[in-house]
Order: C-alpha cells, then sequence, then structure tokens
C-alpha cells in the first residue's frame, strides 16, 4: 500500500452496522405504524425533511422508560461479519466509524453489546423525560442543508485529510449524501439506485462479509487512489466556505 496515501472508513448503522433498521423498528414497537409510515414516505419524497420527519414519528409513540427501551435493544444485534471487518481494519490502522441518522440509545447499547463500545460514532440523541416521553435532539444537523438530521456528509468532510482515502459503507436515503463524497462507496438496497443514476462507482454488498473480501483485494493488490469527482466535490465545500 501507497505511502502517501491510507485509508478511513465510515459506515451507516441502520440496516448496515445492524442487521435491520432498529430506528423502523422502534416505531413498530412503540409507535402509531401508519402515521410514521406516511411521515417517512413524505421524508423519502422530499416533502419533509429529516427533522420533521423524526418528529413525527416520535409525536406517535406511547410513554417508554429507558429501562423498557434498554430491553427493546437487546432484539437487535450487528451484522455477524461485522466483527471481522472491523478486526481487520483495527490490524491496518484504518479508522472505522460510524455516522448514523439514528439515535444514540439504541446504536450505543448494540455497539456495546458487540464489543465495540470505543468504536467512534455520530448521531443524534434521544432524551428519556420524567413523563415516559421521548424527546429527539439534533446536534449535528447542517444550518445550510437539514435533508438529514445528523450530516454525515460533514462528519466525512471533517474527519478525514487529504491523505486518506475516504470508504462510506451504507445502504439507505441518508447515505446518499456522503456516498457522493467519497472515494470507494460500498452500496446496497435503496443506495444501489441512486449510485446507479448517479454515475457514482460503487461495490454492491450484504454482508460485512462481502465488504471485507473486496475491500481486503483492493487494499493488498490495489494502489491507493481517489475517486476524481468525489475529490472535486471535497474541494468544492471548502472553497465555498
Amino acid at each position: 500500500m501507497s505511502g502517501e496515501l491510507t485509508y478511513t472508513v465510515f459506515t451507516d448503522f441502520d440496516g448496515t452496522v445492524a442487521l435491520r433498521d432498529v430506528g423502523d423498528a422502534m416505531f413498530e414497537r412503540f409507535g402509531d405504524v401508519p402515521a410514521c409510515a406516511a411521515a417517512f414516505d413524505a421524508y423519502r419524497r422530499g416533502e419533509i425533511d429529516a427533522r420533521q420527519c423524526w418528529e413525527r414519528g416520535f409525536a406517535t409513540m406511547r410513554p417508554v422508560s429507558r429501562g423498557e427501551f434498554l430491553r427493546f435493544t437487546e432484539e437487535h444485534r450487528v451484522d455477524d461479519s461485522f466483527p471481522a471487518f472491523a478486526e481487520y481494519c483495527a490490524g491496518l490502522g484504518i479508522p472505522v466509524t460510524v455516522l448514523s441518522d439514528g439515535f444514540d440509545a439504541y446504536i450505543g447499547p448494540i455497539l456495546e453489546r458487540a464489543g465495540f463500545s470505543s468504536l467512534p460514532r455520530y448521531s443524534n440523541e434521544l432524551e428519556f423525560r420524567p413523563d415516559g416521553t421521548a424527546a429527539p435532539r439534533f446536534p449535528y444537523t447542517d444550518a445550510e442543508c437539514r435533508r438529514c438530521a445528523n450530516c454525515k456528509r460533514n462528519h466525512l468532510l471533517t474527519r478525514s485529510h487529504d491523505g486518506q482515502v475516504i470508504v462510506y459503507i451504507g445502504d439507505g436515503v441518508s447515505d446518499r449524501c456522503p456516498a457522493q463524497y467519497a472515494d470507494i462507496v460500498f452500496a446496497k438496497d435503496a443506495l444501489v439506485p441512486f449510485c446507479e443514476t448517479h454515475n457514482i462507482t460503487f461495490h454492491r454488498f450484504g454482508t460485512f462479509g462481502d465488504v471485507l473480501s473486496r475491500f481486503r483485494s483492493i487494499v493488498e493488490t490495489e494502489r491507493p487512489k481517489k475517486r476524481r469527482t468525489a475529490d472535486l466535490a471535497r474541494k468544492d465545500i471548502f472553497i465555498g466556505e
């Protein structure tokens, strides 16, 4: 591997590191399913932003204690092949960061039970009030672009540098923006047609076993290189500032 460039990895959580979308499961358990589905459909159509979508969903949730919520998180786990991928990256000193438009209240416990309590992660936050209501907080919203509640693009840009090849792994709507600024993209589900439509070169995957196999091949047999359109897009952001 070239001494000039190294790799840094960013990955989505719901449906990517976690086997299923835990945010969806949260509303299925505690919320009004039809109302939440309508909010998510409006978000996917671009009629509302992610913050509005989440706020509508949480407005339908019945009272829930922190303890009850923690028991709910115990039903969910990480992809069985994620630990091997994380171990491979750690062995080479390649940083892995979780970026999620979901919530710390379930991401933290799921990662901690899997042995990844120290894995860097950035997400929205959930406050459990004394009356049992759950209130979302959005510490990483971009003031100029509120399409996503947690601006993954900003994390990707501010937590990488020119000497790194940026790898992004995702599956959904909130992954569309960061995928445009990454040098290597692993995509599945809803992210696949977006990459195809926008001419973003990507590697299709089903599990982190697929990601590890392809990424190992890239690291061990290819010279690290940046994707020109992504590199230019990143530079445009900084020039614009």
